[in-house]
C-alpha cells in the first residue's frame, strides 16, 4: 500500500489525502519538515541527496528533509527522520514555516534546528554525503544551480530567528 500524505489549504488545514507521486504530479500542497543540524562552531550540516532520489538526486539540502505522513504532525515527523536519516538524537527547536513551491514540489515545510556533535551514521537511502558549512558558504553553495529550494528557504528562516 502506498503512503498517503495530507492535501492542505494555504491555512495548512487539512482538505483530503493523496500520495506522495499524486501530490507532486498534481502540484497539491502538502506538509513537510526541514532540519538544521548545528555544531559546536555553529555551522550548519547541509546533506547531498542520494544519486538515488527521483527528485533532486545528489542535490545539497538541509540535514534532514521528509513528507509528512497522514495523521502524523511537524514534530512527529522531524524526531524520527532525524534519527532514521543521520542516526542521531537531539532536541529539536520549532523555529518556523514557509511554502516552497517549484516544479517539483509545492509544499508548507516546517523548519527546526538542533545542536549537535554526535557522531552520525547517513542511511545511504537518503544521503550521499554531506558537510557542515558556514553561513557564507551557504550562502554561496545557494547560487548553484544543484541546491534544493529548501535549502534557501530553511535557510532564510534560521537566519530571521537567529536575529531574534
Amino acid at each position: 500500500m502506498k503512503q498517503m500524505i495530507d492535501v492542505v489549504d494555504e491555512k495548512d488545514k487539512v482538505i483530503g489525502k493523496a500520495t506522495i507521486d499524486e501530490v507532486h504530479n498534481k502540484g497539491l500542497l502538502h506538509r513537510a519538515i526541514h532540519i538544521f543540524i548545528i555544531n559546536p562552531e555553529g555551522k550548519l550540516f547541509c546533506r547531498q541527496r542520494s544519486l538515488k532520489k527521483e527528485r533532486y538526486p545528489g542535490w545539497w539540502s538541509t540535514s534532514v528533509g521528509a513528507h509528512v505522513l497522514s495523521g502524523q504532525d511537524y514534530d512527529q515527523v522531524a524526531k524520527q527522520s532525524l534519527k532514521d536519516t543521520l542516526g542521531i538524537d537531539c532536541k529539536l527547536t520549532f523555529i518556523g514555516k514557509a511554502r516552497v513551491h517549484d516544479k517539483f514540489e509545492n509544499e508548507i515545510s516546517a523548519t527546526y534546528i538542533g545542536y549537535s556533535d554526535e557522531k552520525m551514521d547517513f542511511n545511504p537511502k537518503q544521503i550521499e554525503g554531506g558537510k557542515f558549512f558556514s553561513i557564507q558558504e551557504i550562502r554561496e553553495l545557494t547560487k548553484k544551480k544543484n541546491v534544493t529550494p529548501h535549502l534557501a528557504h530553511s535557510l532564510n528562516i534560521y537566519l530571521r530567528h537567529k536575529d531574534e
